[in-house]
């Protein structure tokens, strides 16, 4: 590949190579010049690739659901003609074998992901960010088809076969390793200053693919849900080809290797002299010594973020229900129950693109905040909203108090984009991969653990009926919050490490 202007030697940097090291030297002196001009091009490329990978997921989210429905009610001799479902696939029994259906297959989900989540985020510090981006929305894409097949071919394959189509996953690791990909390119790309309002701009951008995708699903399931099914996928083909056009992001390691001859250097020269050496050692000894508590403060931070979002991930995953959870306790259709899902992300759309960029601006204008401390904020006051939405959609026994919860739900939801931006303040550029691996490591455990327990709440709620029903929502809202609990420990220190 042909090298670039920005990355030509700078006017100050003298023809011959100095005997020691300049200020344009400095990975800070270059890394923003390498990050200015991609931003144009990249970031756009980047956002419509996910946008068209997750606007077809939520374009048969709801239908995959009608579809499972339709199948298990048929098993039961409730609907034994034709595919849309009645009143009587609102029964007990349905609806626990439907949820536990999804739940299960949620759980097995994460698998794969727990499994390889590391060794495909440590590959991508190696290889890159691209490639495995490739491979797991091609492992997610080979499942969507999988999915289909056994829903299709119902007559001959138990509908419990979908628990066995996340084997596919084993390519590319699943959709947390490819959002901790996605994650990682912007990274490689935006400075920290800016770092939050850009990851604000990708959730937003995944939610207008949301909004947009949930009426269209409501839509098109008025004549077969197979229409909206089949379409998500091939759009979900469409983010697969986009992503192909990408570049790699992935900073040089050209700073690494210049760091490595300067430490080689200077051990020829201690090997020289002994009492140097011994002084070195000694020095160097006491420093580490003197910053054991900002290290482990920082490695308390990062605990507590992790852990965040794996008790977060497990009440998000509270929100898969919501369609099921409404169709039956209000008796709505599956398609008029969707719509829920469009007012969450017009509200989600609104706080991402406006109120926490004004709020973030007017703390740091007003209030003279630090980029990473006005994540901070932003994350802890986001939680605890988060908490407050759940706990009232888990008491709501009437439609308007459980709308009103999915709306101060959706004004918190901008606390995971804070939080990730907050992550990436905290470690250095190396570190980048690892650590979105890592959050993507917890969220994929919190929603292979939720799976099952929240399919077991539900059908317990089904069972008792009346204020129980909520039992899904009101142990969401236990789990945010200890989240905010979490997020509430954490604390910055003087110097953190900018990427």
């Amino acid at each position: 590949m042909a090298p670039q202007l920005s990355e030509l030697p700078p006017e100050c940097e003298p023809l011959l190579p100095p005997s020691g090291p300049s200020d344009c030297d400095q990975p800070t002196a270059r890394v923003p010049r390498l990050r200015a001009d991609p931003q144009r091009f990249l970031l756009p490329l980047i956002f419509a690739s996910v946008v068209a990978a997750d606007f077809g997921n939520y374009l048969s989210y709801a239908p995959q659901i009608a579809i499972f429905e339709s199948i298990i009610c048929r098993r039961f001799g409730a609907d034994s003609h034709a595919l849309e479902v009645g009143a009587g696939c609102k029964s007990p029994e349905v609806q626990a074998e439907l949820a536990l259906v999804n739940g299960w297959k949620d759980m097995f989900d994460q698998l794969p992901g727990i499994l390889l989540a590391l060794p495909y985020g440590f590959l991508a510090d190696r290889v890159g960010r691209k490639p495995i981006l490739l491979l797991s929305l091609t492992g997610l894409l080979m499942e969507e088809l999988a999915i289909r097949v056994v829903c299709w071919c119902n007559t001959v394959l138990p509908l419990r076969t979908v628990w066995v189509t996340p084997i596919f996953q084993l390519v590319g690791g699943g959709p947390q390793l490819s959002t901790a990909m996605a994650y990682a390119m912007i990274t490689d790309l935006v400075p920290v200053s800016k770092r939050a309002s850009v990851f604000f701009l990708m959730a937003a951008a995944v939610l207008l693919g949301e909004i947009l995708a949930t009426p269209l699903s409501a839509f098109l399931m008025s004549w077969s849900p197979w229409v909206p099914s089949l379409l998500g996928v091939a759009i979900q083909s469409l983010g697969l080809l986009g992503t192909t056009f990408l570049p790699e992001t992935h900073p040089q390691k050209t700073f690494h290797a210049e760091e490595g001859e300067g430490e080689g250097n200077q051990d020829d020269a201690i090997a020289h002299s002994a009492p140097t050496r011994l002084l070195t050692t000694t020095l160097r000894s006491l420093w580490d010594q003197a910053r054991s508590f900002t290290v482990n403060a920082r490695c308390l931070n990062l605990i507590c973020i992790v852990c965040s979002f794996l008790l977060a991930s497990i009440g998000r995953q509270a929100l898969q229900l919501i369609i099921q959870y409404a169709s039956r306790r209000f008796s709505w259709s599956i398609a008029g129950a969707s719509y829920l899902i469009t007012v969450k992300g017009l509200i989600n759309l609104l706080t991402l693109l406006v109120l926490l960029p004004k709020l973030s601006d007017w703390l740091r204008r007003h209030l003279s905040f630090s980029p990473v401390l006005t994540d901070l904020r932003v994350v802890q006051w986001s939680a605890w909203i988060l908490t407050l939405g759940m706990a009232l959609m888990a008491i709501a026994s009437q439609p308007p108090l459980f709308v009103f919860g999915v709306c101060l739900l959706a004004f918190g939801w901008g606390s995971y984009s804070a939080l990730r931006s907050l992550a990436t303040a905290l470690v250095l550029p190396s570190q980048v991969g690892v650590l979105n691996t890592a959050i993507g490591l917890s969220q994929s455990i919190g929603s292979m653990v939720s799976g099952p327990i929240l399919a077991a709440a539900f059908q317990r709620g089904v069972n008792q009926d009346g204020f129980w029903m909520g039992l899904p929502y009101l142990l969401a809202a236990v789990l945010f919050f200890f989240a905010s609990c979490l997020t509430s420990v954490v604390r910055i220190m003087d110097e953190e490490p900018i990427p």
